[in-house]
């Protein structure tokens, strides 16, 4: 049986990061969890096994969630990102990082596994591929 990715989830607050984890795990997932962009930069650095951020930027957090997405990809070209928001249409599509889906909030967690699992039978196309198109 293949290995499930392991996720690192950045919610929005504490129980939303402990309901969504739990439900992570009861569908095999392994997951970190980052009560913060800084706890999730270091995360990302000292467990390069993570194949899967999921980012909540929320207005709050907007600038600092679209910054560690970019980061975590520069860093690890085919790392995969769900961002989940609240209103999803107002996460521009240009501070994205490519490929990337915006789950609207509040969601199951099965709902963020189906996600999941359709990034990680996907491959990520090259940025400069996506300019040159």
């Amino acid at each position: 049986m293949a290995r499930q990715p392991l996720v690192l989830l950045v919610s929005k607050d504490r129980l939303t990061g402990i309901l969504t984890s739990n439900g992570l795990l009861g569908y095999g997932y392994d997951v970190l969890v980052a009560a913060s962009v800084e706890k999730a930069f270091e995360l990302l650095r000292t467990t390069p096994r993570i194949s899967v951020l999921v980012i909540n930027v929320e207005l709050g957090n907007f600038s600092e969630g679209l910054a560690l997405a970019k980061a975590a990809r520069k860093d690890d070209p085919n790392i995969k990102v769900v961002y989940t928001c609240g209103i999803p249409n107002r996460l521009p599509e240009r501070e994205k990082v490519t490929g990337a889906p915006c789950l609207r909030t509040p969601y199951r967690p099965h709902q963020l596994v189906g996600v999941i699992g359709q990034i990680s039978n996907r491959s990520i196309p090259d940025e400069h591929e996506m300019h040159a198109a």
